[in-house]
């Protein structure tokens, strides 16, 4: 091949090479879905942590979030907030470790709720860049209408001040007022998070709104079940135990599909992946799962909660199964 060949093929090579990064506005078949889709690696051998180093007997909701940059002296640079699993008296804990996948060491309890009500769980913690302060969301039983979402913060994770209920039934709003497991989510300067409206195993779902994170406002439409979207009348997916974010020039959802149950039942639960609408309020396609659970020696099909987080460009995916939790990271494919 002649210099100039040469020349032209490397620049299509390179040209080829940068398309990949770019998802079309649809797909044409089934193999540039699969081409488009993010694809992930399961973490091998053990658990990253579990219950038995905390000093609960359950664990739910294990989340990290960057801090190294934020905290002065923080401990490392990733602190990751969990909770009980529908205890009665609740609790939330800290973990820290200076790497997404561990290891982990746990810190201990940081927080129980005991003004009003019980059963502390479900923490989510945002930083909050203009009052200089975390912001954690958590559910407590007996508080509002029925099980709501209470706000407390923290100038370092550790110290917190409760604030109060943010999120309860709308008037005239269906549901029994549950309006816990709140995942919240910040684009253009505003603030948006799901949550559950109505507990029980066909409990309805809301998209919420707020200009600063403290004064909440529910979308009027109540949001449909799920399985409108995985086709299957017995399987939801999840609003809260999921994430939203951009790959390849389009918003994901990443999250469980599970049978209809709630209030802790053991029932088989399994990650999976899909295109969402811009309003966040459907799934534009039928999940595709994004790997198979159990196939490690210590996970079961019993996976309680999953949350989703992204440090430098990796998809991580954070699941536990009873009370030990596992870890999925994207890769290049």
């Amino acid at each position: 091949m002649s210099k100039d060949g040469l020349i032209a093929a490397a620049a299509m090579g390179e040209a080829q090479k940068a398309n990949r990064g770019i998802a079309p506005y649809s797909y044409s078949d089934v193999r540039s879905a699969e081409q488009y889709t993010p694809k992930f690696k399961k973490v091998e051998g053990g658990p990253i942590f579990s219950a038995a180093k905390t000093g609960y007997s359950s664990i739910y909701w294990f989340r990290p979030i960057e801090v190294g940059h934020i905290i002065p002296n923080a401990k490392a640079r990733f602190y990751a907030t969990y909770s009980t699993n529908h205890n009665a008296r609740g609790g939330i804990g800290l973990a820290y470790s200076n790497h997404p996948g561990g290891p982990w060491t746990n810190h201990g309890e940081i927080y129980v709720d005991t003004v009003e009500g019980n059963s502390t769980e479900t923490p989510f913690v945002v930083w909050n860049e203009f009052e200089k302060l975390f912001f954690m969301y958590y559910q407590q039983s007996g508080a509002g209408i029925n099980q709501s979402t209470l706000l407390a913060t923290s100038p370092d994770m550790i110290n917190w001040t409760r604030v109060g209920i943010v999120l309860d039934k709308p008037d005239n709003f269906p549901g029994d007022g549950h309006t816990g497991y709140f995942a919240v989510m910040r684009t253009a300067g505003k603030w948006y998070g799901f949550s559950v409206m109505g507990g029980g195993d066909f409990g309805r779902k809301a998209l919420w709104g707020s200009p600063d994170g403290r004064s909440w406002v529910c979308h009027p439409h109540v949001m449909l079940g799920g399985n409108d979207a995985t086709l299957n009348s017995t399987e939801n997916f999840s609003r809260s135990n999921a994430g939203l974010f951009v790959y390849r020039g389009q918003t994901w959802w990443l999250g469980m599909l599970s049978a209809y149950a709630s209030g802790g039942a053991t029932t088989v639960a399994r990650p999976a992946i899909a295109l969402i609408s811009d309003d966040w309020r459907t799934l534009k396609e039928k999940p595709s799962l994004i790997m198979d659970i159990p196939t490690l020696p210590w996970e079961t099909t019993n996976m309680q909660s999953m949350t989703v987080a992204v440090f430098d460009g990796i998809i991580y995916v954070y699941y536990n199964t009873d009370n030990n939790v596992g870890l999925a990271y994207s890769v290049e494919v």
